[in-house]
């Protein structure tokens, strides 16, 4: 009976799809036409999908078809007729082939030839029914509905696997006769699906400004910090001033500066807010950029400066799969001041500049340079010729090792990565080791039910310079080559001549080296959600998780001295900045925890087929609490026991810590209309208690539509187009990132006052503020366009939109009268951003040859509009309305004075002024140069940020670049390096040759003076120290090579990829005396230097 039964069954399926097939009604009139269109054509029409070999039909132009209504089998019979082809149809894929012919073949061929088999699966270990299996030496086949298949070959044939929606596979045919295929699915760019705010969504049917990163560069560069791969993304500016182990996180800034305080992004790993710099660049899925208030509205108050999602690797189900990574390498300073570092030369030039001052006395005597001449050759210890760059920078060894292991079942997934990283500093006395685990795991426990958890820890262990890499920084660049490093017995030396500007040596072997500045960073993240999908097609989620850090330091300062190289005479080296100043210890803790809970409940449904509503609603509440405490102690008896109890005197004890809640409403409103007209409404409503009452709570909405016009009939015949979108969205965000309780007194603690004779202690407040201040507020206007082109091979994206942030909060300076309480901060500032964005990418194959072509250019005018009528300045910057943040506010130098009668007829500088002297301009017209001559001449927030790949492939060999630039921006060169003498620092070389004499008039620098008392005058701020920023950088440079499977196979390996790489190669810039990339909110070049990388290393995947 069950036999009876299957067997109608059998019949029936049989009879519905023969009646499937032959109700296609098919229509076609060509004359003379190309067989690829007119199959074309018929897979349009008919909805199943035509393979065949490009060779048999390539050649076939004159055919000629007039059908009307006719089924599919009867269109395909019409079309092949007289052309030596039929058809085979299997499922939804029809396969066309040669038709059977009486072969001529030599026995020998024959002979060769074998019947393989084999089984074509998917990653989740399901059959793919359909897919074609091309022997690229002859003969075409394709996988039955058990993904089945059989084909004639010989050893050493290559066949092609092709699935649509799958990535195409090669393999060589060697002894086995029966083959397991797996193939991966290939994401098509108009259908990936992209994570957004409490969800995903499909590419194409974005309406905000949303942009996903390539994450190949996980691969094509070894990366130390997930920051790195945000660089290249259109409309995000990455800068990663320094390089030093464990802190080399970068600065980013997504559209442009927007306020006056916190313009960092909202960082979210999956869905919670964690730090970059404790995710493992390999560990991360996918990121996705929130631009513009549409996209970015669902996070509200925290969402200004935009939104970065990161989503770590979940567990697939199928076969269990073990990967290994490592990279070796080492790092290197990429930029270093060009001194004069030849100590004769070094005490000539001092000499000289005193007397280009006027002066008669000089510090280094003839008789002294000439002991010091002949000393070098007899004694080098005493006279010493020192390069400190070489002794203090140096090669900083680096190696990653990362590996994971992932797999499970359609109802239980896995994956588990562990990292470690070690840096060796490029700098002396640096160096980093961290330590990552991530575990991911999720469990269907019923077809509604389906819970999940995430582990991300990590762990860092830093070493830095007792007193700090500042400091170590500044005392290496004032060492010059006369400064010796230890006396023959091993003791630090001092030498016996006298550097102005540095009377105390602090011999940067003793800072590098001696004494403890130890960090060691704990995080942890913990993520559980549970979804249950409720009738009516709503899923319901809740997610809870907990963010704990812990960063602890123990800094001992110790009694360290240097001795006179001629005298024995001891001094002790102060470690500046480092407390406690005297010997002793000092201990931090800085804890951190934050509890998110959200729950959402989201709607899904489709009316009619053409009509789809998306409804998403939700509630989050998060709780964070800090607590800060330090310990300190001195009178130690030795340098080596870094134990509180150990000191013996002036101890100290203090701490602080505070909470805070952030609850929230949001919500999410889609409509599509099949797909072609795009709405979306986000809203969100939060409440914050870093706010007084009646100002805690804002409400951030926004707005935006779509339209695929690719999915207009006027469209369809355009075929070189594939998709083109426009879209269009407004809406407002918060900013709540400012300190604690500034909306309250503060009541400061011990604050003496005398009393008659006595002194009694009190209480007092010291600053007054304001409790009406609220949100800063940011709006935000976006038009977009998508377009796909020419088969998918060039896309496009441009965006242009207007950023204007309200209620900036800044404060205020009370008046004189009120005395020496401090001033509120208060909503004063408005401050706006317009820019356009574009992007470009095209990508094709020939013959075995791949390359890549991508990049994008984003233009950004920052403007203060209000400041309330307030200007405000700081140091040699300024805040006014109508110009950028941070815009520069000097004297503007007018060229060299080249004679006394130049100097007697231009404005008055100072006394001191003399031909060779810097000339300023009389901005104000009042015949004196003052500071009221000062004017604004360009800013440290870049305009222009621009990047663009190369990647080129051929067979297995890859060769991927990565370059960035930045222009229209400006830093100030100050200090050391850039002035000669700086408080005992050496001169750069170029002031040796370019520097202004009577014999070198055309000179680019003055006169050559020293920076002391009257003498400064050339050093003055203006905007001579300015220099041009911009840059053009090769960041990254990798050459990679995948081994042949045929050989991995051999030792039971699914795949070896072997490469080397360089980062921060070359740089093209104006900017040559210093890294272009620096802080460039600094003046000051103390910073960590940055740093070119070269590695070597493997990806091993089993």
């Amino acid at each position: 009976m069950k036999l009876k039964l299957s067997v109608v069954i059998l019949l029936l399926s049989s009879s519905y799809v023969n009646a499937v097939v032959y109700s296609q009604q098919i229509k076609l009139s060509v004359t003379n036409g190309n067989l690829k269109e007119i199959l074309a054509s018929i897979s349009k029409q008919s909805g199943y999908h035509i393979l065949y070999l490009q060779k048999d039909v390539i050649n076939k132009n004159l055919i000629s078809v007039h059908l009307t209504n006719v089924s599919l089998p009867e269109a395909l019979k019409k079309t092949l007729e007289n052309t030596g082809l039929h058809y085979v149809m299997r499922g939804k894929q029809i396969l066309i082939e040669k038709e059977k012919q009486n072969l001529i073949v030599t026995q020998g061929i024959l002979e060769q030839q074998k019947q393989i088999s084999g089984t074509v699966t998917g990653t989740d270990g399901k059959p793919i029914a359909g897919a074609t299996i091309q022997n690229l030496q002859g003969g075409l086949t394709s996988t039955d509905e058990q993904g089945n298949f059989s084909l004639k070959a010989k050893e050493g044939d290559q066949l092609l696997i092709r699935f649509m929606s799958y990535q195409d596979q090669q393999i060589v045919v060697s002894a086995l006769l029966k083959y397991q295929i797996k193939l991966t699915p290939k994401v098509d760019q108009l259908e990936e699906v992209v994570v957004v705010g409490y969800g995903t969504a499909k590419k194409s049917n974005l309406t905000g400004a949303v942009t996903t990163v390539d994450l190949k560069r996980q691969e094509n560069a070894p990366l130390s910090n997930a920051s790195q791969l945000l660089q290249g993304v259109q409309g995000v500016y990455v800068n990663q001033p320094g390089g030093q182990p464990g802190r080399d996180e970068a600065t980013v800034r997504v559209r442009g500066q927007g306020t006056l305080n916190n313009n960092n992004p909202l960082v979210l790993v999956n869905g919670i807010e964690y730090s970059m710099d404790n995710v493992n660049p390999a560990d991360i899925a996918s990121i996705t950029v929130l631009k513009d208030a549409a996209s970015s509205a669902i996070y509200g108050a925290r969402a200004a400066n935009g939104v970065i999602l990161i989503t770590t690797k979940s567990g697939v189900a199928g076969k269990f799969e073990v990967k290994y990574d490592n990279y070796f390498g080492y790092q290197e300073a990429n930029y270093l001041p060009d001194f004069v570092k030849d100590p004769i030369e070094f005490m000539k030039l001092r000499n000289q500049a005193q007397r280009n001052e006027g002066k008669a006395q000089v510090d280094y005597s003839d008789a002294l340079i000439e002991e010091y001449a002949k000393g070098m050759k007899e004694d080098p210890i005493v006279y010493p010729n020192n390069d400190w760059f070489k002794i203090i920078f140096g090669k900083g060894a680096i190696q990653n090792h990362h590996v994971s292991f992932s797999g499970g079942t359609d109802k239980l997934t896995h994956s588990l990565s562990l990292n470690y990283l070690k840096q060796d500093g490029a700098v002396m006395g640096t160096s980093a080791n961290r330590y990552g685990v991530n575990y991911n795991t999720q469990a269907q426990i019923t077809n509604r039910l389906k819970v999940g958890g995430i582990i991300n820890v990590s762990y860092k262990d830093l070493d830095e310079p007792t007193s700090s890499v500042a400091n170590l920084m500044e005392m290496t660049f004032k060492a010059q080559a006369f400064h010796p490093t230890y006396l023959a017995d091993g003791r630090y030396a001092n030498t016996f001549i006298r550097t102005p500007g540095h009377n105390v040596y602090r011999n940067p072997l003793v800072l590098a080296n001696e004494g403890q500045n130890n960090t060691r960073q704990q995080r942890a993240l913990l993520n559980v959600f549970a979804e249950y999908k409720l009738p009516f097609d709503i899923t319901y989620k809740i997610n809870g998780a907990i963010n704990k850090t812990d960063d602890r330091n123990s800094r001992f300062v110790p009694d360290v001295y240097v001795y006179q190289v001629k005298t024995n005479d001891a001094q002790r080296v102060p470690f500046d900045g480092a407390s406690p100043s005297n010997r002793g210890l000092r201990k931090t803790s800085v804890g951190a925890s934050t509890i998110t809970l959200f729950q959402t409940l989201d709607w899904q449904k489709t009316f009619a087929d053409d009509h789809q509503i998306k409804l998403l609603v939700g509630h989050s509440r998060e709780s964070a609490s800090d607590e800060n405490f330090y310990a300190q102690n001195e009178g130690y008896l030795g340098n080596d026991l870094y134990e509180l109890n150990a000191g013996s005197s002036n101890a100290q004890v203090g701490g602080t810590s505070f909470k805070s809640k952030l609850l929230s409403y949001f919500g999410r409103a889609n409509y599509s209309y099949k797909e072609k007209y795009l709405f979306e409404a986000n809203m969100r409503y939060d409440g914050s208690s870093r706010f007084a009452k009646g100002k805690q709570w804002g409400m951030f909405p926004s707005f935006s539509a779509g339209w695929r016009l690719k999915q207009e009939s006027f469209m369809h015949d355009i075929t070189w187009v594939n998709d083109l979108k426009l879209r269009a969205s407004y809406g407002s965000l918060g900013n709540e990132r400012i300190d604690l309780f500034r909306f309250v007194n503060l009541i400061s603690l011990g604050q003496d006052y005398p009393f008659g004779s006595a002194i009694a202690s009190g209480s007092a407040v010291l600053n007054y503020n304001d409790p009406n201040i609220t949100w800063e507020t940011t709006t935000m206007g976006n038009i977009g366009v998508d377009a796909q082109l020419f088969n998918n091979r060039l896309g496009f994206t441009g965006e242009i939109f207007k950023k204007r942030t309200t209620d900036i909060l800044q404060m205020v300076t009370l008046p004189d009268q009120v005395g020496a309480l401090g001033g509120p901060i208060q909503n004063v500032g408005t401050v706006d951003n317009t820019g356009i964005e574009l992007g470009l990418n095209y990508q094709d194959k020939i013959n075995g040859f791949g390359y890549q072509l991508s990049g994008s250019i984003t233009y950004i005018k920052n403007k203060i509009v209000s400041l309330k009528g307030r200007t405000i300045y700081n140091g040699r910057t300024i805040l006014k309305e109508g110009y950028p943040i941070n815009s520069y506010y000097l004297i503007k130098a007018d060229g060299i004075f080249q004679s006394e009668e130049e100097v007697k007829n231009s404005p008055f500088q100072t006394n001191n002024t003399k031909p060779g002297y810097l000339k300023y301009e009389d901005f104000n017209n009042d015949k004196f140069i003052t500071e009221n001559d000062r004017q604004i001449v360009g800013s440290n927030i870049p305009r222009l940020t621009y990047q663009f790949n190369i990647n080129l492939s051929y067979k297995d060999l890859s060769l991927s670049s990565f370059f960035q630039g930045v222009g229209n921006v400006y830093t100030y060169a100050e200090n050391i390096g850039a002035m000669p003498f700086w408080f005992g620092t050496s001169v750069p070389k170029k002031w040796v040759t370019d520097s202004w004499t009577p014999d070198n008039p055309n000179a680019s620098l003055p006169i050559l003076t020293t920076f002391e008392g009257s003498t400064t005058e050339n050093f003055r701020s203006s905007s001579f120290w300015l220099r041009n920023a911009a840059y053009l950088r090769l960041k990254n440079l990798q050459l990679a090579y995948n081994l042949p499977k045929t050989w991995v196979d051999q030792v039971g390996i699914s795949k070896l990829r072997v490469f080397v790489n360089a980062q921060n190669l070359l740089t093209i810039s104006k900017m040559t005396d210093f890294d272009p990339e620096k802080n460039l909110n600094g003046s000051t070049f103390y910073e960590y230097p940055t740093v070119k990388t070269f590695t070597a290393g493997l990806n091993l995947t089993f």
